[in-house]
């Protein structure tokens, strides 16, 4: 189990100096006091790493099994966190319907740099597979 007060170096590099690594992955991406917000929640013990453990787990040793629902993956040609490999590669995980669309020119922050064309997506996803 994690002990939730420790802080593993990455974590500490992150917040370090008033949090200026984490500021700086929202900068020019975020609006400002969007990104102050995530900062806040973030800089709160343990919320860092719940965060990044979300990341780190994406990579289980064992196969997880096929997905059989409609499944939407949305991703951005600028995302730093998931690289068009690791994306394109989630088809082969569903075998329900199953759409990828490819924003270019966004970063990993869709929803606050293209929230009318994500929307869109979601909305239409939801028309098409919604209750039957």
């Amino acid at each position: 189990m994690i002990d939730w007060r420790e802080t593993p170096a990455t974590e500490e590099r992150m917040l370090a100096h008033d949090a200026r690594e984490l500021r700086a992955f929202y900068t020019g991406k975020v609006p400002q006091d969007s990104a102050e917000g995530y900062v806040r929640h973030l800089s709160q013990p343990g919320a860092l790493t719940a965060a990044l453990n979300w990341y780190r787990a994406g990579r289980p040793d064992s196969a997880i099994g096929v997905i059989a629902v409609p499944t939407l993956y949305v991703w951005s040609t600028e995302d730093s966190a998931f690289g068009p490999a690791a994306a394109k590669e989630t088809g082969q995980w569903v075998n329900g319907p199953y759409r990828f669309e490819t924003l270019q020119g966004v970063s990993h922050w869709i929803p606050e740099e293209a929230p009318e064309t994500l929307s869109r997506l979601l909305l239409d996803h939801l028309r098409t597979h919604g209750e039957r």
